[in-house]
């Protein structure tokens, strides 16, 4: 099967008009199917939901036991390159379809440049407005890049979804603005918003499976941005590291962050489209703040808690709508 099989890029089964009306059995099993597809994407959104929202409050806590953002990148994608390099070894005959162009947007996208602007962010910022910015622009951003590659137009629903998110983040910035700190965060959360807008797009061109997906992103990481990283004394950096904290980081950063959270995301981009898989990771605006609040101790104001909350609210409507081809 050719990685480029248009069945790849969208597994959603195509009802036909007719054989719902006439076709008895087969329009109702076409439906199943259909509906089945659905909740399968709908599934492995939440699941990358879930683990994104953890993550900023774990590369927070990460950068505060003294590791940076360089380090919490190279953890994330050194061992996780290693366990999926034979994946990609296997389908290295898929990846030399893609054109070149859409594997470098897909590396800087979900890869280490990515891991280190949110990092970075994390660091100068906070974890909750993180998740808020980076997280709640991306489906903006996305439809944007949908309406200029794939020719898809937003309806009505999607629009209001998309108006709601921009009103969320608007108030998530003004919230963080007004606390003070290191500003500088809100631009790198915004950057990182848009890197993951690329790599989604590029993804759905390519036609790669999930798996193979994040194996690219991983081993391209472990091959080009690991070694720099080693002989810039990062090595050493980890050594210096509580061994129990660094244990938990490699844990999450690498498994469940690099590779599950790849491959959730991935299936759903696969089973939903571009559009309709990034709206669901604006859901993770509210459960981040809830998290970096139980365990950072963050205190984050009534008008970033509003806007975390329609954020929230407009990722529901965007998901629920099915945008049109142009």
């Amino acid at each position: 099967m050719s990685s480029r099989d248009p069945s790849l890029l969208s597994t959603v089964a195509v009802v036909d008009v007719a054989a719902l009306t006439g076709g008895g059995d087969a329009g109702q099993t076409s439906l199943r199917q259909a509906t089945a597809s659905d909740l399968g994407g709908y599934l492995s959104g939440l699941g990358a939901a879930a683990i994104w929202s953890g993550w900023w409050t774990v590369t927070r806590s990460g950068v505060a036991d003294g590791l940076s953002a360089a380090d919490l990148a190279a953890v994330r994608f050194g061992i996780a390159g290693l366990v999926l390099l034979p994946l990609a070894w296997r389908s290295r005959q898929a990846v030399t379809r893609v054109a070149p162009s859409l594997l470098l947007f897909m590396a800087i996208g979900a890869g280490a440049p990515y891991a280190l602007v949110a990092g970075t962010g994390v660091m100068l910022s906070s974890a909750g407005v993180g998740g808020a910015i980076t997280v709640g622009l991306l489906p903006v951003f996305t439809l944007i890049l949908s309406m200029l590659i794939l020719r898809e137009r937003a309806n009505k629903r999607m629009a209001a979804g998309i108006g709601c998110i921009l009103v969320g983040a608007a108030c998530v910035a003004a919230g963080a603005w007004d606390a003070g700190g290191n500003r500088w965060g809100l631009l790198f959360f915004v950057a990182g918003a848009l890197m993951w807008a690329g790599y989604t797009m590029s993804m759905r061109r390519a036609g790669l499976l999930p798996q193979t997906a994040a194996s690219v992103v991983c081993v391209a990481s472990l091959v080009f941005y690991v070694p720099v990283w080693s002989f810039t004394g990062g090595p050493e950096r980890l050594l210096a590291a509580v061994p129990g904290d660094l244990l938990f980081q490699v844990l999450y950063q690498s498994l469940l962050s690099a590779i599950g959270a790849l491959f959730c995301f991935g299936r759903a981009v696969e089973r939903l489209g571009a559009t309709r898989a990034s709206v669901f990771a604006a859901i993770v605006p509210a459960f981040s703040m809830v998290i970096a609040v139980v365990l950072l101790g963050e205190s984050p104001s009534t008008i970033e808690i509003i806007g975390s909350a329609l954020l929230s609210i407009g990722a529901v409507a965007a998901a629920r709508s099915r945008p049109p081809k142009g």
